[in-house]
């Protein structure tokens, strides 16, 4: 006997996710209206790696010999899903009176042993036929990648996980790590030549979309040795994905999608949808609570006001986004935070005793202050954006295109 099944498995692939958020909060604000996209120069973004020895994040998958349990076929899809193979079969031997619902129960703990796999599938159809006590099921699996991609992902986290020592790291910058380097690496866009649905888009186009964002969130946070899930849900215009982290024995929500200004601001991160609790996060992400950990702490809440950051000393010298975008400083060890102007400051950046950015109180003109608020001044009279600091020479946007000063 001869049956089919055609399951299209795309419930967890965005057409469109949802930025309605994070843009409404921009548009809001007269004074960063009409902001156009940062171009980061190719030296700011990580856009080739060259390891020797590629680590793998994904669970091991090993293909039983012979399928005779529900089990057994759980490992068998699995193994095939993990290796990204697109036309597989597997011989099933055992009762099949309840064949249709063994392999849907089978493909859905398979899909959910491992949020990375499972969140790169697309649609599959199979067919089976079968006896009493014997089946042959042929699968055809879609993926938003392939098994050169994923060698391509394994190498380039390797390569971004040894950029930094985290042996050393405390969860909390392991954390902020991925988020800052996912958001300034990354332009959120579908206009992409791979699926923008996938990890290795957002690590070879640095751009992509909030599947994209999550799932190479996900990959990171677990090479770093973090406890770290794939979540999908709603926001209040459509589908949605985003992580669970555990950071010193507490889960926290992570949006680095919504982290991630738009339009894209280059260096700028913000840090609202970070280490949020559920109550935070509930007040525009929806979610099927009983399938995840419950997020109840709110020890980072200090970091929800943080946009457009320079880091030194253990402070962050950053724009507040409940205080009208005014330059502000938070103690990293104490959660302290004091106004160091009256300006509002965007494209923050640093040097030495300096700090420099756009001064949005005053024309979006080029100012410095130092690092204690004093002597604030205006170095150059045009609106500019994109701040960055390069071998000693501040480079900066105008409208006539990129501009350098030696500092």
């Amino acid at each position: 006997m001869l049956k089919k099944l055609a399951i299209l498995v795309i419930l967890f692939v965005f057409a469109k996710p949802i930025y309605d958020v994070a843009m409404k909060f921009i548009n809001d604000k007269a004074y960063i209206e009409d902001v156009l996209p940062v171009t980061v120069p190719a030296n700011e973004k990580n856009s080739s790696f060259d390891v020797t020895n590629p680590i793998s994040t994904t669970q091991e998958a090993k293909l039983p010999k012979n399928v005779t349990s529900m089990e057994e076929l759980t490992d068998a899809f699995f193994y095939y899903f993990s290796h990204f193979e697109t036309d597989f079969t597997i011989h099933y031997k055992g009762s099949t009176s309840d064949i249709g619902n063994i392999l849907t129960r089978a493909t859905q703990e398979a899909t959910a042993r491992d949020g990375y796999i499972g969140g790169h599938l697309g649609a599959r159809e199979m067919e089976y036929e079968y006896g009493k006590l014997d089946a042959t099921i042929q699968v055809s699996q879609d993926y938003l990648t392939n098994a050169a991609q994923e060698q391509v992902v394994e190498q380039a986290v390797a390569s971004i996980v040894a950029s930094v020592k985290p042996a050393t790291m405390t969860d909390f910058e392991k954390v902020k790590f991925v988020n800052d380097y996912i958001v300034k690496n990354t332009v959120y866009s579908e206009a992409t030549v791979t699926s923008a649905h996938s990890a290795f888009t957002i690590l070879q186009e640095q751009k992509g979309v909030c599947q994209g964002y999550a799932l190479l969130a996900l990959k990171l946070l677990q090479a770093l040795g973090m406890e770290a899930l794939y979540i999908t849900g709603e926001v209040y215009t459509g589908g949605h994905a985003w992580n669970l982290v555990k950071v010193d024995g507490d889960w926290y929500h992570l949006d680095t999608t919504w982290n991630d200004p738009v339009p894209d601001r280059g260096q700028g991160v913000r840090y609202e949808y970070f280490l949020a609790n559920d109550t935070q996060m509930k007040q525009d992400h929806a979610w099927v609570a009983t399938d995840f950990p419950k997020a109840t702490s709110n020890n980072y809440g200090f970091m929800h006001v943080v946009q457009d950051s320079y880091e030194k000393g253990g402070y962050v010298y950053y724009s507040n986004i409940q205080k009208d975008n005014v330059l502000y400083r938070l103690n990293m060890q104490t959660g302290e935070n004091v106004r160091l102007t009256s300006s509002r400051a965007l494209f923050i950046t640093g040097y030495g005793d300096w700090l420099y950015f756009s001064n949005y109180s005053n024309g979006a003109y080029l100012a410095k202050i130092r690092l204690d608020g004093t002597e604030e001044q205006t170095l150059y009279r045009e609106e500019v954006e994109g701040l960055f600091i390069e071998d000693g020479v501040l480079y900066f946007t105008t409208s006539d295109g990129l501009k350098k000063m030696e500092i």
